[in-house]
């Protein structure tokens, strides 16, 4: 079993070495993440996903040391190509990044300004073509909801915590260019979100999927990640019920036809039998650098059961979410 921690850590010692006691996993953010000045290969990201019945908002704020990236992304669930202001700043982002997921990032830019914080959501941004995306977004935390906080442990020199909070309610508007997408629990307005700090390796390959709902009078998120986790003993996978984490230890293994990820996926837990579902992509973004990055990434629907501490089990139908697959290498 993976060990829970219930009391603050550092994450890293001065020489940006691991601790061994942060190896585990909580229900809040408990790691202090701070790196001592001149530590190197220092990644930190700040990545959300906004849903409602008609569209997806992904915002992406970086800084890998060499280069700083931030992005925001708007996909109509109908179809078509995302609108998109990315910005890419070499030796990293204007303004620095937060500490701990609790921080707020600000900056402005040539055609794009951003706040990125765990209570809001606030861009203006201006894309190649000349279209306007603006959002101003609440998210609506509910007081002691629950998230899933890891620390994969790769060695002692390459590790990576990841704050995976899923089911956040949000509210407020985005436009983008004559069209506004409303946000609020009857258009099924939520958020996800995945930060992260760490060391990585020079390489690394995932599957990760994500969902939230409302099942049977109950409000449902999933974290579900597959292949960068194997053999160090830990995983970010969990459910997340009416705010309360039902963490899952065991591995989840990911099915989906490289040739065409638009053919439906399949994602089921190893040995468990706690996840049993089935995702039929409607939308499919392509990123490839060769040899650096691929990148296929869906929004789609879930269709399937998932299994709580109880042994509850919970009925999904056409559950909107997220499957992506990636390949990197730096």
């Amino acid at each position: 079993m993976e060990r829970e921690l219930t009391q603050a850590v550092d994450l890293a010692d001065p020489t940006g070495r691991l601790r061994p006691e942060a190896i585990g996993w909580s229900r809040q953010p408990l790691h202090r993440l701070a790196f001592t000045s001149g530590v190197t290969r220092v990644h930190a990201f700040d990545y959300w996903c906004v849903t409602n019945d008609e569209a997806a908002l992904s915002i992406v704020v970086a800084d890998v040391g060499f280069a700083g990236f931030a992005l925001v992304s708007v996909q109509d669930l109908a179809g078509g190509a995302p609108t998109e202001r990315i910005y890419v700043r070499p030796r990293g982002l204007p303004a620095p990044m937060p500490a701990g997921p609790d921080g707020d990032v600000t900056f402005e830019t040539r055609r794009l300004r951003m706040h990125v914080g765990p209570a809001r959501l606030a861009a203006s941004a201006r894309t190649l073509t000349g279209r306007r995306i603006d959002f101003d977004l609440a998210i609506e935390r509910p007081p002691g909801h629950e998230t899933i906080n890891v620390v994969v442990p790769w060695s002692h020199e390459q590790f990576h915590f990841t704050s995976k909070q899923q089911a956040l309610p949000v509210r407020g508007e985005l436009r983008v260019g004559g069209r506004t997408h409303r946000f609020a629990p009857d258009t099924n307005g939520f958020a996800c979100r995945d930060f992260g700090r760490g060391r990585w390796p020079r390489g690394i390959d995932w599957c990760w999927s994500f969902c939230s709902t409302r099942v049977a009078g109950h409000v449902l998120g999933f974290n579900l990640g597959a292949n960068w986790t194997e053999g160090t003993g830990v995983s970010e996978n969990g459910l997340v019920i009416d705010g309360r984490v039902h963490k899952l230890p065991d591995a989840v293994d990911v099915d989906w036809d490289r040739r065409d990820p638009m053919k439906p996926w399949r994602l089921r837990t190893r040995t468990s039998g706690r996840i049993d579902l089935t995702f039929t992509p409607v939308t499919l973004r392509k990123v490839t650098v060769p040899p650096l990055i691929r990148l296929r990434q869906c929004m789609g629907h879930f269709r399937g059961t998932v299994v709580d501490d109880a042994g509850r089990s919970l009925r999904l139908d056409r559950a909107l979410g997220l499957a992506e697959s990636f390949h990197g290498r730096w």
